[in-house]
C-alpha cells in the first residue's frame, strides 16, 4: 500500500526539501492534496473515476444542484460531500433514457417558460395590512437557485404599478424541503408567503407602506403539468427536468467525481499505481509556486513518463470495445431514440 507518508518523503526528493525547516508536512500534504483532488482529475480521463450519479427526484421540484467542489456541501454523516468534475450521458430516469440537454437555448425553445400574468387584487389595504388570495392557474413553478442558495432566476413575480408611476414588486425564494416560497421585496425584506402547489398568497408591504387604491396589483407564474421527466439540461451548475417530476424518480448521471483528500499518514489514493503522478503533479505546483528552472526540467520527463503510466489501465480498457456510435448500440431496436441522436436532444 502506498500512503500519504511515503508519498511526502517522494515529493521532498523531487524537489530537494528534505526537512521540515524548508518545508513543513502540512505545507508538503496541502501541496499533494491540491495536485490529487484538482490538477489530477482534470489531466487525464480515467474509468476509476467516473461513476453513477444516482439521486431521488422530489415531487413538484424540477431544479438539483450539481456538486461540483468537494466540501461545498456537507452528508448528514459530517463528512464533505465529493465534487464532480463533469456530468454526461446516457441519463436514466426509472430506466427510461433521457434527452440530454446542454444549451438553454435548445431545451426552452423545446420546453418554453411561458409565464401567465394576471390581476389578482387592487390596492386600497391601509398599512400593516396583509393581502390575501390565489393565484391560478397552479401549480407553479418556483425560482431557481444555485449552489450557494442565491436565486438565479425568480419564477413568481408579483407586482403593482398605477398611471402616476406608482411601482412595488415582490419575487420568490424557495424555502428548502417545502413546497412554500418567500415573498421578499427588492431589497430582500421578507414580507410574505406563496405556495407553489396551491397558489395560495400572502405578503404585507413592510415599514408600513401602503399600496395605492389606484394600483392593480398582478402576479405572474409558469404552470406545469407534473409527469415522468423526458428530457434533463445541465446548465450553471443545475440539473433541470422537464416535464416536473410527479413523483419520486430514481436519476442515474455519469460522472467524473472529484477525488477527496487524503488526510491521515495512512490514507491513499483510489490506485496505488497513481502516486508518482500525484507526487510529480505536487512538484510542479512546488517548483510554480517557488521558481526552479533546473527542477522543473528534471521533473518534467518524470511528470510525462507517469502521464502516459496513469493513462495506459484507462486506455486498455477502452481499447477492449469499439466505439460506440448511434448505429451501433446492443440491445436496442432503434439506433436513434425521439428521432435525434440518443444523447444529444438537439433533434426531434
Amino acid at each position: 500500500m502506498v500512503q500519504l507518508l511515503e508519498m511526502r518523503s517522494t515529493v521532498r526528493r523531487m524537489t530537494a526539501r528534505y526537512t521540515p525547516s524548508q518545508m513543513t508536512n502540512a505545507q508538503i500534504d496541502r501541496y499533494i492534496n491540491l495536485a490529487y483532488t484538482l490538477h489530477f482529475p482534470e489531466q487525464f480521463k480515467n474509468l476509476k473515476l467516473t461513476k453513477p450519479l444516482v439521486f431521488l427526484t422530489t415531487p413538484n421540484v424540477d431544479t438539483y444542484q450539481f456538486v461540483y467542489q468537494n466540501g461545498l456541501t456537507v452528508a448528514p454523516n459530517g463528512n464533505p460531500v465529493p465534487g464532480n468534475i463533469t456530468i454526461s450521458p446516457p441519463v436514466y430516469c426509472q430506466g427510461y433514457i433521457l434527452r440530454y440537454f446542454q444549451d438553454k437555448t435548445t431545451f426552452y425553445n423545446r420546453w418554453p417558460n411561458l409565464s401567465v400574468n394576471q390581476i389578482i387584487a387592487m390596492g386600497g389595504l391601509a398599512a400593516n395590512t396583509a393581502y390575501t388570495g390565489t393565484i391560478p392557474p397552479f401549480p407553479f413553478y418556483r425560482a431557481q437557485m444555485d449552489i450557494f442558495g442565491n436565486v438565479t432566476e425568480a419564477a413568481v413575480i408579483i407586482s403593482a404599478f398605477d398611471d402616476t408611476g406608482y411601482t412595488y414588486s415582490l419575487t420568490d425564494v424557495p424555502v428548502s424541503g417545502s413546497n412554500t416560497g418567500n415573498l421578499v421585496e427588492q431589497d430582500g425584506t421578507v414580507v410574505g408567503t406563496v405556495n407553489y402547489l396551491t397558489g395560495a398568497y400572502t405578503f404585507t408591504p413592510s415599514n408600513s407602506a401602503v399600496i395605492p387604491a389606484s394600483a392593480t396589483i398582478y402576479a405572474a407564474v409558469v404552470p406545469y403539468q407534473a409527469s415522468r421527466p423526458t428530457d434533463v439540461l445541465f446548465y450553471n451548475q443545475q440539473i433541470v427536468f422537464r416535464p416536473c417530476p410527479m413523483q419520486v424518480y430514481q436519476v442515474e448521471f455519469q460522472i467524473s467525481q472529484q477525488p477527496t483528500d487524503l488526510l491521515a499518514d495512512s490514507d491513499s489514493p483510489e490506485l496505488d499505481e497513481w502516486y508518482l503522478f500525484i507526487c510529480a503533479i505536487a512538484a510542479k505546483l512546488i517548483y510554480t509556486d517557488f521558481p526552479d528552472p533546473d527542477g522543473m526540467a528534471y521533473l518534467m520527463p518524470i511528470y510525462q513518463d507517469q502521464l502516459q503510466m496513469a493513462q495506459r489501465r484507462t486506455l486498455r480498457q477502452l481499447g477492449s470495445q469499439r466505439a460506440s456510435t448511434i448505429f451501433s448500440q446492443p440491445g436496442r431496436p432503434l439506433a436513434s431514440w425521439f428521432f435525434g441522436t440518443e444523447y444529444s436532444g438537439t433533434s426531434g
